[in-house]
């Protein structure tokens, strides 16, 4: 913690050590003692450069306090490879900047540039600069385990919260913005400080959530943030992930059932398992298929996004329908919808009459359900008899005349 001090005693420091501000020079501020670990700077027709080091296991907050007209600009490196670790410009609130940086499993030896926001476009003989205040806090990751709850509320900032994780073990992270002000952003570290999977709006609404399956063990860090300049209150969750049910890619449907199934985004999705499909296909079963050979062709389909036990790891899915055929060169659509059935339902009313005459198309016919952009989740999918109205819709059987060749 930061304990303030009188300004005058800070001041009388600082002018010690700032014998010459025009002097390119990184100074050493470990070797430096500041109980307040606040320090004097200035931009003079260059970048204010300083060293510290974060010490291991912990993250250092670095805010630069802008006084009189400078706007800085604060970038920080490794000071042996030369990797920017963070850059920020008004994330401090008005112009001032803040970057949080772990010191990883080993420590980290940074170098702090601080430079003004004009210097780019300063002219040869123009000056430019100004002082500013640098401070530096430890940025303590709280601890939380499987089934815990944090509660907490983003400034513009960063919560760091460590994990302990055992090889093997999968665990479920949601992030909830509570009063609808906050934009909620998560982020998983390894061990070594490396970003091994971030999440923006993986939940319900514009909440973050994301799965992934500990390879190693040791200590993990989740960064609770927020999405551009939101601010607000928010919760954090974690628990043990919810066992996925093996899934096909091709399933079989009748009229009148109810079938429930879950997708993900990408290949690579939340679900982090082969058992996530991107998309999932159902073929009409034998029943459905011989009362539309006998002229009851009109049914509706509906797809749902499934209502979670657990609000705050709800399903983020936008259900998308597409009713096709599965032909020698791939998927055809014949139609699709995405919110005709009402908020985010779809809905797919169809008359399948035409092709009572063409057992080998109807055999091909396939419904696809996936989720609409890049949302991902579970869901619930019925077919009904009769045609359901939507606002959108417009009649498929032109279309199914058209494969069947009437």
């Amino acid at each position: 913690m930061m304990r303030a001090r009188g300004l005058s005693a800070l001041l009388a420091g600082a002018a010690a050590v700032l014998a010459s501000p025009a002097l390119a020079q990184t100074r050493d501020l470990d070797g430096e003692t500041s109980d307040v670990r606040v320090f004097e700077g200035r931009v003079d027709g260059e970048a204010a450069e300083f060293a510290v080091t974060i010490p291991a296991d912990t993250a250092m907050q670095i805010d630069v306090i802008a006084a009189g007209d400078l706007d800085p600009i604060l970038t920080v490196r490794d000071a042996r490879t030369g990797e920017v670790l963070a850059e920020d410009d008004d994330g401090g609130g008005d112009l001032n900047s803040r970057a949080i940086v772990d010191g990883g499993p080993a420590g980290r030896r940074v170098i702090i540039a601080v430079d003004s926001f004009d210097a780019e476009w300063a002219e040869e003989s123009e000056s430019y600069g100004g002082s500013f205040q640098l401070r530096l806090g430890e940025h303590v990751a709280r601890a939380i385990a499987v089934g815990g709850q944090e509660t907490g509320s983003l400034m513009g900032d960063q919560h760091l919260y460590s994990i302990t994780g055992a090889p093997g073990q999968t665990i479920e992270v949601a992030l909830v913005s509570t009063d609808d002000m906050l934009d909620p952003s998560l982020e998983l570290r390894g061990p070594d400080g490396e970003t091994l999977v971030s999440d923006d709006d993986g939940g319900a609404g514009l909440n973050s959530m994301l799965r992934y399956t500990f390879e190693d063990s040791g200590t993990y860090t989740i960064v609770a943030g927020s999405y551009g300049t939101s601010e607000g209150s928010y919760r954090l969750r974690v628990r043990e992930a919810q066992p996925v049910a093996a899934q096909v890619p091709l399933q079989v449907i009748g009229i009148g059932d109810v079938v429930s199934g879950e997708v993900a985004s990408s290949p690579d999705g939340v679900g982090e398992s082969a058992m996530m499909l991107t998309h999932i296909d159902y073929q009409l079963n034998e029943a459905a298929r011989e009362a539309i050979r006998s002229g009851d062709g009109e049914i509706t389909i509906r797809m749902s996004a499934s209502e979670s036990g657990d609000p705050d790891f709800g399903s983020a899915i936008d259900p998308f329908l597409e009713l096709g055929f599965e032909t020698p060169l791939g998927f055809a659509v014949v139609d699709s919808d995405d919110d005709g059935g009402g908020d985010l339902d779809a809905l797919l009313p169809v008359d399948l009459g035409a092709l009572a005459g063409e057992p080998g198309l109807l055999d091909m016919l396939r419904i696809r359900a996936k989720g609409y952009g890049d949302s991902a989740g579970a869901y619930t999918l019925t077919i009904t008899r009769g045609m359901e109205a939507r606002a959108d819709s417009w009649d498929a059987e032109e279309v199914i005349d058209g494969f069947s060749g009437d």
